[in-house]
């Protein structure tokens, strides 16, 4: 029960809200509607730059507060969650002020700072109780993570059952009603500041549940002691370490190129699904994500040498994108690629431990998950560029060829630098 408390309840608590920033294109189109009413233009696509923002700053909060993290869970937790609690109200600030700048610098960089030490804070802590499980220990709150967007989507839209001729109807208003967004007015703004009460009591009763084991913290293999410890030593001499981080940015670069573009993708004249089909696909990718990270966590605690997962989902990844070359295929591509795309977040922590044993593992961690705030600025605009510079995926265009031979390649160099990891790990 202990365990419940200490460490599995705050750790869903701070994962699940913690999520919301995935949610930003649930009420993008409202932001910028509400900024243009004073004078100048917007654009939805402007508004969304927030969230490329905020993985980059997710990607760097938990890069470099990985040493509060290890000296202090419950200072870094009550930081992270201050920072995503501010970044809500700023953004709510901003969007009154109709200031694009300030949205960027609440839902960017505050939401973004915070979502990455909130991120990083329960997966040591879970591995601590769960030593025999790491990879599932680590992957829990990971995929808890990916549930918050859709916590905030049935928070902000509402949530109903059964309809007017049903015997048996529920219905509730979520913010979105309830602050008559509808209408246009402040409406946007006052939902920031009800994100942020909705959003406080969890965190902060997590913040204060939270808490390491009394354990003896090992440290093995490759181990480096904590007071030899520095970024600039992993950084300048640890290729093992660069080589992890060359996996996350491949992987996550390569999801997001396709996950974006899948629905323009599968409704172009060369796939040409039916949008009954679009939309039952893109509602089911949240399902793969989640799944794909409990799934493959799970067979990695199973292998003998835990760092062959990665060339098992690169592997399958690869197959999948090839397969894609055969238009029709890629609504199943989509659906494979989120599974393998969520499962590299989830082993990852667990193999750098293996690797690294606990004694720094937040900061080595952390350090990996920058590769996370760059693949989240460049992933989508490749995808975007390429599929440009080929004609896009309008009738004669060839954008659909060039993005899935570019996420081929990628996927298969990928397969690659993995090999070598394996290899440096043995030595």
């Amino acid at each position: 029960m202990k365990k419940i408390i200490r460490a599995v309840l705050p750790a869903f608590l701070l994962a699940v809200s913690g999520g919301q920033i995935y949610a930003v294109t649930n009420f993008s189109d409202e932001i910028a509607k509400y900024i243009s009413s004073g004078g100048e233009a917007v654009t939805k696509a402007q508004v969304q730059f927030a969230f490329s923002l905020g993985i980059f700053f997710l990607g760097m909060g938990a890069a470099f507060f990985g040493k509060i993290v290890e000296k202090n869970i419950r200072l870094s937790t009550i930081i992270g969650t201050s920072l995503f609690l501010s970044g809500l109200c700023v953004t709510a600030v901003g969007i009154t002020a109709k200031s694009l700048a300030l949205v960027y610098l609440g839902y960017g960089f505050l939401i973004g700072l915070g979502t990455g030490i909130i991120y990083i804070s329960p997966v040591k802590t879970m591995m601590l109780w769960f030593p025999e499980h790491k990879a599932i220990a680590a992957a829990l709150p990971i995929i808890s993570f990916g549930l918050g967007s859709t916590l905030s989507t049935i928070v902000y839209r509402g949530c109903g059952f059964g309809g007017a001729e049903s015997l048996f109807t529920i219905r509730f208003l979520g913010f979105y009603d309830y602050f008559n967004v509808a209408d246009g007015g402040l409406g946007i703004a006052r939902v920031f500041y009800a994100f942020a009460a909705f959003y406080a009591p969890p965190m902060i009763a997590a913040a204060f549940l939270l808490k390491k084991p009394k354990v003896q913290v090992q440290s093995f293999g490759h181990g480096i002691p904590e007071l030899e410890f520095s970024y600039w030593q992993l950084f300048r001499r640890d290729r093992f370490f660069w080589q992890a981080w060359l996996f996350m940015f491949l992987n996550i670069s390569s999801g997001l190129c396709l996950i974006p573009l899948a629905k323009q993708m599968m409704s172009s004249p060369t796939v040409g699904y039916a949008d009954g089909v679009v939309t039952a696909i893109v509602a089911m990718c949240g399902l793969m994500n989640g799944g794909g990270r409990f799934l493959f966590a799970w067979w990695s605690d199973r292998l003998a040498r835990r760092i062959n997962i990665l060339l098992i989902i690169l592997a399958i990844s690869a197959g999948i994108m090839t397969l894609s070359f055969w238009p029709p295929v890629i609504g199943l591509a989509l659906l494979v690629i989120n599974a393998c795309y969520g499962a590299g977040f989830s082993v990852i922590p667990a193999i750098l431990a293996d690797h690294y044993g606990m004694t720094n593992i937040s900061k080595i961690h952390g350090a990996v998950l920058s590769a996370w705030g760059f693949a989240g600025i460049v992933g989508n605009q490749v995808a975007i560029a390429v599929s440009k510079a080929f004609g896009g995926y309008e009738e004669g265009g060839h954008g659909y060829v060039a993005v899935v031979t570019m996420l081929v390649a990628a996927y298969l160099v990928n397969f690659g630098n993995v090999l070598l990891l394996r290899r440096r790990q043995a030595k």
